[in-house]
């Protein structure tokens, strides 16, 4: 991907630590006015995207296991083959990116996640939707995630990355809070094939568009050959030097211990919730509050994250994720159920989300900014795909013991154990304080 001169591809031994008030340096950032509507345009993209597709997998499920008469590990390789896709598909859009920009990788894993969707809608074996499912996972890997972030920090000043991240995740927040009531309606008023196609057409006709629009690098981007001889001479590792770093795998491990954990979560709130007496509507509801807190906590970590370092921040979310998780274990009972579920929904909502929203900024500073795309991808695929398979997990071990309690212990082990690789990464102090 074509990258703008910023700061960072100055030979200074601190570039980080100049003033971002020096006119000489402000003039090679881009114009943040433009900037922040990107951020706002990803934001949209992930609230349908994400909001429609991994938050709504719980709405999904229970539907499909009904009509096709699947146990819960069957129906667990729908969100699993996603997962997989996604993941497969990060590293391949973050080369791309380094190389072609994030216009066509965008649009076009967006067109691929409408199509998958449309095509789930018209299928009537559980094979069928399950490869129309990996369709779309390998859309939302090209046009989510990686890409959106490093994108994002391509426009966005250093001290207000952070917040950056943060807004535009809330999007995915937002979309959490109307698409499973939404879809849940539609479900019950006309039938889940309805609902999936309904998220088809809002890909094809709202994403696509608007990724053609904003999925664009900076003006101050270098164009044709010049690219690569740019691109070599920002910061930064080598991939063969980044792949030798303990540090990148410690980052790599932290992901994977928490994207198992949340993914674990996200698919099975609602079922979990369902099979303790709520209803899909009133589970629905919870699981949009659930992502009420979230958009609070991207906004409040955002803002923390331009004064004091991202470190110790993700680790006090990562610590108080882990026992929001701890607490829906209580959620079954009479008199402690309905502090429980609020306390889930208020920790683990602000918090799950952090990993995406601050690990970027610790990497990028423990590997340069030459092959960040790439790298993150990397990372995340081998993140993904182990984390694949946690709805099938947690399926097989729904199965085989009738509770959810072991899945949900082996969840917040899994956030909690985070603590460990984070604890090994260095401190990556904003702007102000360099």
């Amino acid at each position: 991907m074509p990258h703008s001169p910023d700061i960072t591809a100055q030979p200074a031994a601190k570039p980080r630590a100049d003033s971002l008030n020096s006119p000489s340096l402000a003039a090679l950032y881009p114009d943040q006015r433009q900037a922040w509507l990107v951020v706002a345009g990803m934001a949209v993209t992930l609230c349908i995207l994400f909001g429609s597709t991994l938050n709504s997998f719980g709405v999904f499920i229970p539907l499909i296991t009904q009509t096709l008469g699947s146990n819960h590990e069957q129906a667990g390789n729908i969100a699993s083959a996603f997962m997989l896709t996604m993941t497969l598909a990060m590293p391949l859009a973050g080369w791309l990116l380094d190389r072609i920009g994030p216009r066509t990788v965008m649009s076009t894993g967006a067109a691929l996640m409408g199509l998958g969707y449309l095509l789930a809608s018209i299928s009537h074996d559980l094979n069928s939707i399950t490869l129309a499912m990996a369709v779309s996972g390998a859309g939302i890997g090209a046009s989510t995630y990686v890409p959106a972030i490093a994108l994002v920090m391509r426009w966005i000043d250093l001290k207000h990355q952070g917040l950056a991240l943060g807004v535009m995740l809330s999007g995915g927040s937002i979309g959490a809070m109307i698409f499973p009531i939404l879809l849940t309606h539609i479900a019950q008023l006309y039938s889940w094939r309805v609902a999936m196609q309904c998220i088809a057409a809002l890909a094809l006709l709202v994403c696509v568009p608007i990724l053609l629009w904003l999925a664009r690098l900076p003006k101050q981007a270098l164009l044709g050959s010049a690219a690569h001889i740019h691109q070599q001479n920002l910061p930064g590792k080598s991939i063969p030097q980044a792949l030798r770093m303990p540090r990148y795998w410690l980052w790599v491990a932290l992901q994977i211990l928490m994207t198992l954990s949340s993914l674990g979560i996200l698919v099975n709130v609602i079922p979990y919730l369902i099979s303790i007496g709520y209803s899909p509507h009133e589970a629905a509801t919870t699981f949009a509050f659930k992502s009420v807190a979230g958009l609070v906590g991207s906004f409040t970590f955002g803002l923390l994250s331009s004064r004091w370092d991202v470190k110790p921040l993700l680790m006090m979310g990562t610590a108080i994720g882990g026992l929001g998780i701890l607490a829906l274990l209580l959620a079954h009972d009479p008199s402690f159920g309905f502090i429980a579920v609020v306390t889930f929904t208020v920790a683990w909502g602000a918090t799950f989300n952090l990993v995406n929203q601050l690990s970027p900024m610790l990497m990028e500073h423990t590997i340069g900014q030459r092959n960040f795309g790439t790298l993150l991808g990397v990372g995340n695929l081998i993140a993904g795909v182990g984390a694949a398979f946690s709805p099938k997990l947690v399926g097989y071990l729904l199965d085989s013991s009738g509770s959810y309690s072991t899945a949900l212990i082996l969840c917040a082990g899994c956030m909690l154990g985070a603590l460990i690789p984070i604890a090994f990464q260095p401190k990556r102090m904003s702007v102000s304080h360099e």
